[in-house]
């Protein structure tokens, strides 16, 4: 399982494919120039520089069939000439880019996804898909489970009281949680305290002595509760004797309901006559007031003319 994802992670060991040279190829194993060396000969008789200097530096070999580094233009055991590259004499490599360990395990996790659910999100292109990213079967495992993880922290910050409930949660998770989902998890049988040490039993019994006070003052208040009549029916069962009466008082009190409407609309009756009552005498008023003051302006006229007429001495 160590070698799942070493592509990933950058290991030393690398699969390098060595080809001998056409002189080896047609001397020694009779194939084809083009053809590769058979396999047990491949880290053996391979002339090239490369293999050579992974020989030189016993990445192939072990210790007990490690060899001292041939030099350029010399026979090898099997008769052939080649050349060989010193190690020293290579150029120094880029020291390598360390890999985050986070992401090394996303991709660990990751490559055993695909080993045992298979490919998925071949829909996504360029660096989305690269990433995982995408909803549906595009998401792996790791990044469900961290938006799944989000939203339940979303869910308990914006409820106090879920809060407090998710603090305590391991507490009294024995309770909370179903008896089928616990099995294999909990014990079957309570814990037994007959084999703890005198000391072991005062630690322990100090280490819960606020819970035990906190239970034995909650114990006092229920007590006290239960004395007072709390948790009792109290006066509710009296209600049955009381039932007549109360039917009586219903219906007499539909009756007044009913009264009082009656009532009202006499009432209003009366004052909508009343109203009418009123607004002929105020138009009587009105007109007869128009009359008194027709008279009044008539009678101050023919004066006026009796008056002129008696100084002219027509009268």
């Amino acid at each position: 399982m160590a070698n799942i994802g070493s592509a990933f992670l950058g290991d030393h060991a690398r699969r390098i494919r060595h080809l001998s040279s056409s002189t080896h190829n047609s001397g020694s194993t009779g194939t084809p120039p083009s053809s590769p060396p058979p396999p047990g000969m491949i880290g053996r008789n391979s002339t090239s520089p490369l293999a050579q200097s992974f020989h030189d530096m016993d990445l192939d070999d072990g210790p007990s069939t490690s060899r001292s580094p041939s030099r350029p233009g010399t026979n090898n055991s099997n008769g052939s000439f080649g050349l060989s590259v010193d190690p020293r004499d290579l150029p120094p490599s880029a020291p390598r880019k360390p890999i985050d360990p986070q992401l090394a395990l996303e991709l660990r996790v990751r490559w055993l996804e695909a080993l045992v659910l298979g490919l998925s999100g071949s829909t996504l292109k360029g660096k989305g898909k690269e990433l995982g990213l995408g909803g549906g079967k595009g998401e792996n495992l790791v990044r469900l489970a961290e938006n799944v993880q989000g939203q339940l922290e979303a869910a308990v910050d914006g409820n106090e009281g879920l809060r407090k409930f998710m603090a305590q949660y391991d507490q009294h998770a024995h309770l909370l949680t179903s008896s089928f989902a616990l099995s294999g998890v909990l014990q079957d049988e309570a814990p037994s305290y007959s084999d703890l040490s005198p000391e072991e039993i005062d630690a322990f019994l100090t280490e819960m002595e606020p819970d035990i006070r906190a239970a034995d003052s909650d114990m006092r208040e229920i007590d006290a509760l239960v004395k007072k009549g709390v948790t009792s029916a109290g006066k509710l069962s009296d209600y049955e004797t009381l039932q007549p009466r109360l039917d009586a008082l219903l219906k007499a009190n539909t009756a007044d309901i009913e009264l009082a409407a009656s009532l009202e609309r006499r009432i209003a009756t009366l004052m909508q006559k009343h109203a009418n009552s009123v607004d002929a005498l105020s138009e009587l008023f009105v007109a007869w007031d128009d009359a008194i003051t027709g008279a009044e302006d008539s009678i101050t006229q023919m004066e006026r003319e009796k008056q002129e007429r008696s100084r002219l001495g027509l009268e």
